[in-house]
């Protein structure tokens, strides 16, 4: 595997890992936050605890769905498969929005999926063949 290959499969590793630690860090907030609050009591109703319910949980699942995405595709980027190129450039420029870290894991991630040997990594391009039609037989 190129060095630059393995950077950007490295940078998605890390995101991925990134992701997985604020899914449990979101978790840990909103479990202890609605401990502390109490479950069943007058202050459950007030509006900051609406998150420690559904929204919370929710959250934290995108953040953890996030990081099996970025492990899925960092597997495929280890093996070559063309797919996890197109893949992986998409997950490093959602990962550009996320300033700074996840500019940076981003760039590195884009660098390597774009440059010259990527190319050699993912094989060329290949079109979808067209089978030309057969024509029906006379009967």
């Amino acid at each position: 595997m190129p060095d630059s290959i393995k950077t950007s499969r490295i940078a998605l590793v890390v995101a991925a890992g990134l992701a997985f630690a604020t899914a449990a860090l979101l978790v840990f907030i909103f479990v202890s936050g609605a401990v502390i609050v109490g479950w069943g009591t007058e202050r459950a109703d007030l509006l900051g605890s609406a998150l420690l319910g559904f929204a919370g949980i929710a959250l934290a699942a995108g953040f953890a769905a996030f990081g099996v995405v970025g492990l899925v595709i960092a597997g495929g980027i280890a093996r070559g498969l063309p797919w996890s190129r197109y893949a992986g450039a998409a997950l490093a420029a959602i990962l550009c929005v996320g300033v700074p870290v996840g500019t940076i894991l981003g760039i590195v991630a884009l660098t390597g999926l774009f440059g010259a040997d990527a190319r050699d990594w993912f094989g060329p391009a290949r079109l979808p063949r067209r089978v030309p039609p057969v024509p029906p037989t006379a009967v």
